[in-house]
């Protein structure tokens, strides 16, 4: 000991080392000198409580770690004038235990929570050096730079974290005399044991954090999950599953999955045969209910092939609805504005969606092709009750009809193509909204009964299926056909007819209203600049070309005429008469010889009007009808039931 005082003496007045001094101890002698004045009391740094309590809040967890093993150190150091000691990285003591007698001393020269202990601050000590070094050390008597350390041996080892990054360190003061070189084994151990208890305290944090974001994301999924083992017990599964078989997640977690969920014979096989299913519309049973839902089905295995988890996905029947019915698109984007014109008969037209807009009945569009009938369908379903549920369209001219019936209606999983899975029928897709037969005189006999069947009943039933399905769907329909002539011949049944034309609206063509020809034109035309990117516009005589055509095509041959004169225009965008077909420029002719083999036609439309006109004044009243059109009430009848039109329905 002698030895070492003399030693730092000769540094203190020479600066110079003596071969004796270990290297670390010279070193940090170098780095105190100029910094701590050994011949003056030293005056520790220490925080007042406020800094101190954040600082403690700060390593919470360190300390919380630390604080048992330095009690358990404590039971074998207890009597033997020892101080055990936590510091972090910077210095500042955060935590110490130990006799009173060494309590009472530290804290006289200044040593106690919150008090700075590095190098920098108190010169060479265990614990700013063992900061420095990042290696356990010990400190004893003289070795310390300051004399008021001389009586002490400090010991201190650092705590790294899983990262390697330095933690604080932790160790003891002793009285000199007292120390024993087995204190520094028993601080390295001391400061392992803190390394491991934090990490096996991360880690156990980190797989509890995992397995609480696992059951967040479960939660969060809209899908039922469920999971089990290779043993068939159920491991996981999240709310929704939960909520779709009606039973806990306690009641359901660690038994078998057959005792407790059963599954249509298409996914039992799919399990004992490990393959996997995709979206596979099956009838589950669980809780003494049965669920339809759409289903998927995988696997997890292990390095071997061996299983180690199957999983199964479930998708309530009402979602997978909705999500189709997005996918495919099933929504009604026009509205009334999106029909062009200003005669009577578009106005006509307006009134009558206004009307029967909001009615639960069927409505029947007749028309010429182009007519507009589609546009139409969209603005009833936007100027309904219905608005927000799906809109639905049913081509029926362009499904053969040997597969016209499995599109209406749909199948179940047996009687799938290939035996597997299943498809909804076109009812259970607009569920809550508007299924519109477009050309429903397309319909093969036997798609018309099942149609009125459902018109009738509210029920639909897939092929292969014994469960009847109660669906509530507007039906719209539209056709371009002299629907009597096919009454007359039994091409289309009439008590379906009657059904379908509770509501029924004419749209009038486009050489019966020519005062509508220029709006439907602009419309037209905005539509194309839109497209292209600049304005397509008409030259001089154009408009007065396409009012004197007749357009058997009515909307659709304008546009489609529009459409490619603009694909040819010049750069400034103007449609010349040169762009427009020959039928067009010299269209004068034929518009008189249609207007001569129309005229009959004009006067029965105008006679219908009449009577619906007489209709709505008289409110369905027959006798003040027959006064007002001055004819007979069996003239009236007769009328009536040749333009079909029901006096009921006029009456409120």
């Amino acid at each position: 000991m002698s030895d070492i005082l003399g030693a730092r003496e000769r540094f203190i007045d020479s600066k110079k080392i003596d071969a004796s001094v270990p290297a670390s101890i010279a070193q940090s002698w170098q780095r105190s000198w100029g910094k701590i004045n050994p011949d003056q009391p030293l005056k520790i740094v220490c925080l007042n409580s406020d800094h101190l309590l954040a600082l403690q809040i700060a390593n919470f967890d360190l300390m919380a770690i630390a604080r048992p093993i330095m009690e358990d150190a404590y039971q074998y150091l207890e009597h033997t004038s020892t101080a055990i000691l936590l510091v972090n990285p910077a210095g500042y003591v955060l935590d110490l235990l130990g006799d009173a007698e060494m309590l009472q001393n530290l804290n006289q020269i200044g040593i106690k929570p919150g008090a700075l202990l590095s190098e920098e601050h108190s010169g060479t000590n265990a614990f700013g050096l063992a900061i420095v070094e990042q290696t356990p050390i010990c400190v004893c008597g003289p070795q310390h730079y300051h004399p008021v350390f001389h009586d002490l041996a400090s010991v201190a080892a650092p705590v790294f974290d899983m990262s390697g990054r330095p933690l604080g360190t932790w160790g003891l003061f002793t009285l000199a005399e007292n120390y024993h070189p087995y204190a520094l084994s028993l601080v390295a151990t001391g400061a392992r044991a803190v390394e491991t208890q934090r990490q096996s305290d991360h880690l156990l944090a980190e797989q509890n954090s995992q397995l609480a974001q696992l059951n967040t994301i479960l939660s969060s999924i809209s899908d039922g999950i469920v999971v089990w083992n290779d043993e068939f017990k159920i491991v996981q599964l999240n709310d929704m599953a939960s909520q779709l078989l009606g039973q806990s997640r306690q009641s359901l977690m660690g038994k078998l999955l057959k005792e407790r969920i059963t599954l249509p014979s298409s996914l039992l096989q799919a399990i004992y045969k490990e393959e996997p299913l995709r979206d596979v519309e099956v009838n589950i049973t669980a809780n003494k209910k049965t669920i339809t839902c759409v289903a998927s089905l995988y696997f997890v295995f292990g390095p071997q092939k061996n299983l180690e988890w199957g999983i199964l996905t479930l998708k309530a029947e009402k979602d997978v609805r909705r999500l189709v019915q997005k996918q495919i698109g099933a929504n009604a984007l026009l509205t009334l504005d999106d029909i062009p014109g200003e005669s009577p008969q578009i106005q006509r037209v307006r009134n009558f969606v206004r009307s029967a807009a909001d009615a639960g009945a069927s409505i029947l569009i007749r028309g010429e092709v182009g007519t507009g009938k589609n546009a139409l369908a969209n603005a009833i379903h936007n100027a309904s009750r219905r608005r927000d549920g799906p809109f639905v369209i049913f081509p029926c001219s362009s499904i053969p009809n040997e597969l016209i019936i499995s599109e209406l209606l749909g199948f179940d999983e047996f009687a799938s193509p290939g035996g597997q899975g299943s498809r909804p029928s076109k009812f259970e897709l607009a569920e809550g909204g508007t299924l519109f037969f477009q050309d429903v005189d397309a319909l093969p006999l036997e798609a018309q009964a099942v149609l009125l069947n459902v018109l009738e009943l509210g029920l639909v039933q897939r092929l292969g299926s014994q469960r009847p399905i109660k669906v509530d769907v507007r039906v719209i329909a539209s056709t371009s056909a002299r629907m009597e002539n096919l009454l007359a011949h039994g091409h289309f049944r009439k008590d379906l007819y009657y059904r379908l034309s509770t509501f029924s609206i004419t749209i009038p063509p486009l050489r019966e209203r020519r005062r509508d020809i220029p709006l439907v034109v602009e419309r037209v035309l905005r539509r194309l600049s839109s497209q292209l990117g600049y304005p397509i516009s008409l030259g001089k005589g154009v408009m007065e070309a396409l009012k004197r055509y007749s357009w058997p095509g009515n909307v659709r041959e304008i546009e489609a005429v529009l459409g490619r004169a603009a694909a040819h225009v010049s750069a400034n965008g103007i449609i010349e008469l040169g762009h427009l077909p020959s039928a067009l420029r010299y269209s004068r002719q034929l518009m008189q010889e249609e207007q001569q083999t129309s005229a009959l036609q004009t006067l029965q439309e105008t006679e219908r009007e009449a009577i619906i006109q007489a209709a709505k004044i008289c409110r369905g009243n027959i006798s003040q009808m027959s006064t007002a059109l001055g004819v007979s009430r069996t003239t009236l009848w007769r009328r009536l039931k040749a333009f079909e039109i029901d006096p009921r329905a006029y009456r409120e």
